[in-house]
């Protein structure tokens, strides 16, 4: 990973890549088509705030180089950042501070624009599909001057809106706005995360702390709120999705989460992961496992399930920052029970990295390593780790990894 690169190399790196890669972008609808890989990755060159995004196509997970030098389609100016939600080759994307809501691909080396709806009306944090045709995104508005919970029901074959309140827990005094996490869709319900945050800046960084977490139970038909789940041994489950996820389905349609109470300035509770059983609207009372207690005090970053009751955690390490260190864990998450740190380097990226796909009972891992990046094959039915594809040519971050086919 390029992280030391001065300000005038950055620069020029960025021009020359932009120049080169971009020389005859076009926004025609006319029959959209992907890349010819099944992967891609969402990668940055630079630093904030002279930084440029692009999505690159990804030959192989298991051999050669990814490079953006004929191979990256710029992103910046059409998507705000990392936060785009993929779905069989086409990127979704709410950008509140532009006002736009779009659909895209990418065709003969540059993003696409299928479609843009004017969209302001929430900031948007996480997601959940219903079906392939339908998203159904969750994040925060402005009502008066008051923060309150909305979401938007998204028809992506026309980009087709229909936007509404959500009847969330009100704010305990002294809190101020929602952090949405997780969300999940099973059996005609929305399972949407959240906790109480203060917007009081002034008291940064030892921000209030609403000791709960909580799971909006949704009626997907009327998106109507008609449970609230709660617990008190944790909080904040789950980060933006729209980043990475915190959450999945197994085979039997359980619903695992994973909380991060220190991106919510809770340095004290522990992360932990909560089951709610398939045909339930309740968390599974004989289900609770301490994550941190495993993992020296560190949190869970993100979570993805790798099939077989196992899964893998992005693990932060212990502190007051989400701007750290972190590792990759396997747990057994069926069970409650700790497996193993991976023996990766460690990952120095972003806080929030789309970092694994599954692939036939593999996951392929992409590592921020602080000289050579690659992605990692991990096989949990041998228990072996192989050194796959390095990403070459100045990349700062790699953000996303994607299965796109």
């Amino acid at each position: 990973m390029s992280r030391f690169l001065n300000f005038p190399v950055k620069t020029i790196l960025i021009t020359l890549l932009a120049f080169a890669l971009n020389g005859c972008s076009s926004d025609s609808n006319v029959n959209p088509t992907q890349e010819a890989g099944t992967y891609s990755a969402v990668l940055a060159v630079g630093s904030w705030p002279n930084i440029a995004y692009y999505i690159a196509d990804i030959p192989s997970l298991t051999s050669g180089t990814i490079s953006l030098l004929g191979n990256g389609a710029e992103m910046t100016g059409k998507v705000y950042a990392q936060d785009i939600i993929q779905k069989n080759g086409f990127y979704y994307h709410a950008n509140a501070g532009s006002g736009r809501l779009g659909k895209y691909h990418v065709a003969n080396g540059a993003v696409v624009v299928d479609k843009e709806v004017p969209f302001t009306y929430l900031d948007w944090s996480t997601y959940a599909w219903i079906d392939d045709q339908t998203l159904v995104i969750f994040g925060i508005g402005d009502n008066g001057g008051k923060n309150e919970g909305r979401y938007a029901v998204i028809k992506v074959a026309d980009m087709t809106v229909t936007t509404g309140k959500l009847d969330l827990q009100a704010y305990p005094t002294g809190f101020s706005t929602y952090s949405m996490g997780f969300a999940e869709y099973r059996a005609g319900k929305l399972f949407l995360g959240y906790s109480f945050a203060s917007e009081d800046w002034s008291v940064y960084p030892n921000m209030p702390v609403y000791q709960q977490l909580n799971v909006a139970v949704i009626n997907a038909s009327t998106m109507a709120v008609e449970s609230n789940i709660s617990d008190v041994r944790s909080t904040n489950p789950g980060g933006p999705a729209v980043y990475a996820p915190a959450s999945f389905q197994d085979e039997n349609g359980d619903i695992y989460f994973m909380t991060d109470p220190v991106y919510n300035y809770d340095y004290k509770s522990p992360s932990a992961v909560y089951r709610i059983k398939s045909g339930s609207t309740t968390l599974d009372q004989s289900y609770y496992f301490d994550f941190s207690s495993k993992v020296s005090n560190g949190m869970g970053a993100a979570m993805w399930y790798i099939g077989n009751g196992k899964a893998i955690v992005r693990t932060r390490v212990a502190g007051e920052s989400i701007d750290a260190d972190h590792s990759f864990s396997v747990i057994d998450v069926k069970n409650g029970a700790f497996i193993k740190t991976l023996a990766l380097p460690v990952d120095k990226g972003e806080r929030m990295v789309q970092a694994v796909v599954v692939e036939n009972g593999k996951a392929y891992i992409a590592v921020n390593a602080a000289d050579k990046d690659y992605i990692w094959e991990y096989d949990p039915s041998t228990d072996k780790l192989t050194q796959g594809a390095e990403f070459v040519g100045g990349i700062n971050y790699i953000l996303r990894l994607e299965k796109t086919k």
